[in-house]
């Protein structure tokens, strides 16, 4: 044996007598000297930080095929030899029989499952649990590195299951202030669980043409985001005054591959692509990995894959750009690259039936700033109720800014504590309104009187007497805060 490094000869020696001892009782490590003659063959060695390698001449050995040394009672005998430790044989430039070392740190087995609890859930705002790794827990971090996800497995391979329980710890750390969803999910089975949230941009998109409008309101979003980061001269949306900031805005796809070649798709490259300064993270999932589907532009732009059981190698490659996946055999194990090295993760799932109880315990309430209650106490002190943005920022300006107003008013429209702008019969206008929840949240009784609803105007005409007409015939301008009850009410006028 060619000594090498004379620090581990010790170490490497023990290994190769009891690889010289189990071989020579199996007659395989022979070699025939030129007078016919048979003796033992020596071995060069490598040593690595985590294994050994004898490197053998397969031409130097005499009568051994490689069909012997392929054997698997042969390796179960070598690493009982060894004392358990684990050996294989690498079989293409020469035969090398390979032996891990002790490791300087044990390294946990993987678990065959991990459930979601509360105690998985990471310290950060934005970080998640992805699951069980060797060498302990694997997070990501939604905001930073890993804003941008794409999840491939085929068929109960947990690969939704598992985004399930991203989006699950999300919601249940951050309320409605720091996280907005934009989920779809056509086939109408997982994502709709978290239908209701209040951390919900629209309700959960199941419709093809519901998931075009909500990828294209996403755009539109970021768009707005990027002109107001330009507005205020910042780089990246965490970096905005904090009455300015707006939550990270996560949209998921379960199936993106339904999307093939539509605007969806389109739409979704370009929240990858430009995404990240202005504070929209993605999660990408397929079962169908498809190389026309998940093109080099996508990929170029989702960093961070997660790929789960897969057919063959083929498909291993479209997701990762590497072999690996297709060995997967386990429920909920993937094999991804997250903090810069390749690695094996028992990912962590919500159990059957489960998500009410997330969903549930997801922090709805919300804390309003002093300029926010101001503002609610204002509308119901002065304008009946009405959220009229003009008027509310000739009281509030140098508060809060115009474009600020105008976004919280659509932002609490989104979230129901704003009532939708609607119109009378007669097409005029009526703006949003505050709700009993937005008021009690500001501290605030809203006692909204028995008002009438405009069904017909009835004044004195000079030339034709009293006339009354319906309200969709008549040119009257309705003030906002007319609300919601009654049947008729009269006013006078002259022409």
């Amino acid at each position: 044996m060619n000594r090498i490094m004379d620090s581990s000869y010790s170490e490497v020696s023990t290994y190769w007598r009891g690889v010289k001892s189990t071989l020579s009782q199996r007659g395989l490590l022979r070699q025939r000297r030129q007078d016919g003659s048979v003796s033992i063959p020596q071995a060069r060695y490598l040593v690595a930080p985590d294994f050994v390698a004898f490197v053998l001449d397969m031409h130097r050995l005499a009568g051994v095929s490689r069909e012997q040394w392929l054997d698997s009672n042969l390796w179960l005998q070598l690493r009982a030899t060894l004392q358990g430790r684990r050996c294989f044989v690498a079989d293409s430039a020469g035969l090398a029989v390979v032996i891990a070392r002790d490791p300087g740190e044990k390294r946990a087995r993987l678990p065959q499952r991990v459930v979601l609890t509360a105690d998985l859930l990471p310290q950060g705002d934005y970080t998640v649990t992805l699951g069980q790794g060797r060498n302990g827990t694997v997070t990501l971090d939604l905001a930073g590195n890993e804003r941008a996800i794409l999840v491939g497995g085929e068929t109960g391979s947990g690969k939704t299951g598992t985004v399930k329980s991203l989006v699950a710890q999300a919601v249940r750390k951050l309320n409605a202030d720091k996280l907005n969803l934009a989920l779809i999910d056509l086939k109408r089975l997982d994502l709709v669980a978290f239908d209701g949230l209040p951390h919900l941009v629209a309700p959960v998109a199941t419709e093809e043409a519901d998931a075009e409008d909500l990828a294209a309101w996403c755009v539109g979003e970021m768009e707005r985001r990027q002109a107001m980061m330009q507005a205020a001269q910042v780089t990246r949306w965490d970096r905005l005054p904090d009455g300015d900031r707006f939550p990270l805005l996560l949209v998921v796809v379960d199936e993106c591959a339904d999307f093939a070649d539509s605007p969806v798709m389109a739409d979704l490259v370009r929240l990858a692509r430009k995404g990240r300064a202005a504070g929209i993270s993605l999660i990408l999932a397929t079962q169908r990995p498809d190389a026309q589907v998940l093109s080099r532009q996508v990929k170029a732009n989702v960093p961070t894959r997660l790929a789960f059981r897969v057919t063959d190698a083929t498909e291993s490659r479209i997701i990762l750009d590497r072999t690996g996946a297709q060995e997967i055999k386990r429920r909920g194990l993937c094999l991804c690259n997250v903090g810069g090295r390749w690695q094996k993760v028992q990912c962590a799932f919500l159990e059957e039936g489960s998500e009410g109880e997330w969903v549930d315990a997801a922090p709805v309430g919300h804390v309003l700033g002093e300029v926010e209650r101001d503002l609610v106490k204002f509308s119901l002190e002065n304008l009946d109720g009405a959220f009229i943005v003009g008027r509310l920022y000739e009281t509030f300006k140098g508060r809060i800014s115009k474009y600020a107003l105008a976004d919280l008013a659509r932002t609490w429209e989104r979230r129901g504590w704003l009532t939708e702008p609607q119109r009378t019969p007669g097409g005029h206008k009526v703006g949003r309104t505050v709700t009993p929840e937005l008021a009690d949240l500001a501290g605030c009784t809203l006692d909204a009187p028995e008002r009438d609803i405009v069904t017909s105007v009835t004044w004195r005409d000079m030339g034709q007497g009293t006339v009354t007409r319906p309200t969709a015939d008549c040119d009257v301008e309705l003030p906002p805060f007319l609300a919601v009850r009654g049947e008729v009410m009269r006013m006078n006028r002259n022409e």
